[in-house]
């Protein structure tokens, strides 16, 4: 038979690790929410091709400008078609560009789109699946324009 002692040390690292799941859980769905909320174009797509557009920098620090071409498998707010470039400045030299994410993008007077912080890529993995399922739910709510967590993807 186990103490009372042994149990609490038992109990203890779950209740901490429960609650650690609760933030990363709500900053993901902050994170989802926030491109739904405010990016002007979200698609989720497939990365079919990159260009390195220019680095501006030293050898430390600088920003690498990329013009990523993406498949859209599925769009949801902003735009109609089956492809389109994206302008995005990640920081350092070199970059892992490929794969399928959630794409949040704004678009400018131009018709070109833009990832101006370089934060407009998300997974579609359980994160996403979880933010799909409580949105569909009704359990997910907009953010407060006015409160804290509430960053906008593009400017006015």
């Amino acid at each position: 038979m186990k103490s009372s002692i042994e149990t609490l040390f038992l109990v203890i690292p779950g209740l901490f690790s429960a609650g650690a799941f609760a933030v990363e859980e709500d900053f993901w769905d902050r994170s989802y929410q926030q491109c739904f909320q405010s990016a002007d174009v979200v698609v989720e797509g497939r990365v079919i091709g990159y260009e390195k557009v220019g680095y501006n920098g030293n050898e430390k620090f600088g920003y690498s400008h990329y013009l990523i071409s993406i498949e859209v498998l599925k769009s949801i707010k902003g735009f109609e078609g089956s492809n389109l470039k994206y302008h995005v400045w990640y920081e350092g030299k070199k970059h892992d560009i490929e794969g399928n994410s959630l794409f949040c993008l704004c678009a400018n007077d131009k018709g070109e789109y833009g990832d101006p912080e370089g934060f407009g890529r998300l997974s579609l993995g359980t994160s996403y699946q979880s933010y799909l399922a409580k949105r569909a739910a009704g359990k997910i709510k907009p953010i407060d324009e006015q409160g804290k967590y509430y960053v906008p993807y593009c400017g006015a």
